[in-house]
């Protein structure tokens, strides 16, 4: 509750002139306590965006950036005195984004009209709802939406990887996976268990690299277990280099969005073993 308060407390600010170009603490002349105080609750959303967006470039253009700023100026204008009114009000806000991510994600746009009308009825009584068959029914509704979902972005990644795989000469190394040799190895086939050196990079195919820190090592049958790289990596010799396509969605499931991805984009992985660790 401490978090919604403070949420409310910012949308009960009076509505301002503008952002403008934006301006420094600095230029505040004589600035008071509050003027500081909300200087750096702004500063620390800003810095919020910058971390939110930081794999995401669309998010990052300064196009994106005002409409961001437009849509809190809008939201900061709205509160009134009535908690409650506050609190619904929130509450609006979060469900106009739900909805807008749901319809992205799993291609359904929810009724205002049945929302509205399913709280109203709801909150005649604390005993009007079934709390239990409300969420077994709706997460029994997200599930079936997300297979179907998770389905259509399979077919249409499988089919996006295998083009790309066949104008650059790859062939089929695992279930979704394309790969050719760049330089052959000298050492012996990698196994279950082998811990293995290596030097790793992946970017789609476009250059937007992945996200996360790339390992300096690999256990196989391990890292990337139950992904196709980690089948791939058992038909690959020590002191190999190879290339290898995978779609997004193989690669990370439904949270390729959340990498900055979408499900049929087709990801470059550049992978040279190196030397196999003591005892493997």
């Amino acid at each position: 509750m401490k978090i919604l308060t403070f949420a409310v407390g910012l949308l009960c600010f009076g509505a301002c002139s503008g952002p403008g170009d934006g301006k420094p603490l600095s230029d505040y002349s004589g600035a008071s306590q509050a003027d500081s105080l909300s200087y750096f609750y702004g500063a620390m959303y800003a810095d919020n965006y910058w971390r939110m967006s930081a794999n995401d470039s669309a998010a990052k253009a300064e196009a994106a950036r005002k409409k961001y700023l437009e849509g809190v100026a809008k939201g900061i204008g709205l509160g009134s005195d009535d908690k409650q009114y506050n609190e619904g009000l929130l509450v609006g806000l979060q469900f106009a984004t739900g909805m807008k991510e749901l319809e992205d994600e799993l291609g359904v746009r929810l009724d205002k009209d049945v929302i509205l009308n399913a709280m109203a009825y709801g909150l005649e009584s604390d005993s009007t709802i079934d709390a239990a068959a409300t969420q077994q029914g709706l997460q029994k509704i997200l599930q079936a939406l997300g297979e179907k979902k998770d389905k259509k972005d399979a077919a249409e990644a499988d089919k996006a990887v295998a083009a790309a795989a066949k104008k650059s000469g790859m062939k089929l190394m695992a279930a979704g996976l394309y790969g050719k040799t760049l330089k052959p190895g000298t050492g012996p086939l990698l196994k279950e268990d082998y811990v293995v050196k290596v030097d790793m990079s992946m970017a789609s195919l476009s250059g937007k690299e992945v996200a996360f820190p790339m390992p300096s090592e690999l256990r196989v049958g391990t890292e990337f277990k139950g992904s196709p790289l980690g089948e791939a990596l058992t038909k690959i010799h020590a002191q190999e280099s190879v290339e290898l396509y995978v779609s997004a969605f193989s690669m990370f499931g439904r949270n390729c969005g959340r990498m900055g991805f979408e499900p049929n984009d087709v990801i470059k992985v550049s992978l040279t073993t190196l030397g196999l660790q003591s005892g493997s």
